[in-house]
């Protein structure tokens, strides 16, 4: 198994850092998701080339529930990914960073939230993605769009229930 590059491993991090938050008006909705998720994701590269993942994500809340703090790992026989992320909300608000341990990457996350979803972007030193988030309380679907890295897209499903 080869590991996956620095920049899409951000990617991938900053989608599974930011899906918990989508939908969550109220404190009530972050009570969900602690827990460990789990599901199958796609990689779809410029190319038309695309390969799916297995992810595993496990979610913690901490400091009165209004902090997150989030770990994934996804595998295919092409790709290793081992992220976490520390959140924090506030309003609408999402801020927080990540940190992609096999290549000690990490770089700052932003973005805000409704009743309908999430709109983030992610940042590290080479790389940069947009992503949208939807989540109910047994789904949660990440479609991200990384720039610059020959990815067209990236796509997740992870479940709990």
């Amino acid at each position: 198994m080869r590991f996956i590059s620095k920049h899409f491993m951000v990617g991938m991090l900053a989608a599974s850092a930011v899906l918990v938050f989508a939908g969550t008006a109220s404190a009530n909705v972050l009570a969900n998701f602690p827990g460990r998720w789990t599901g199958w994701g796609s990689v779809s590269l410029e190319s038309g080339e695309s390969e799916k993942v297995k992810c595993v994500a496990t979610y913690f809340l901490e400091n009165g529930q209004s902090d997150l703090r989030q770990n994934l790992r996804c595998a295919s026989a092409s790709y290793k990914i081992d992220v976490s992320a520390s959140l924090k909300v506030a309003g609408s608000a999402v801020t927080g960073i990540w940190q992609e341990r096999t290549n000690q990457s990490s770089g700052p996350v932003t973005g805000k939230f409704d009743d309908s979803g999430m709109n983030v972007s992610v940042k590290g030193e080479t790389f940069s993605a947009t992503m949208a988030i939807t989540t109910t309380s047994c789904k949660q679907t990440i479609k991200i769009a990384p720039k610059g890295l020959g990815i067209a897209r990236i796509s997740i499903d992870l479940g709990k229930c």
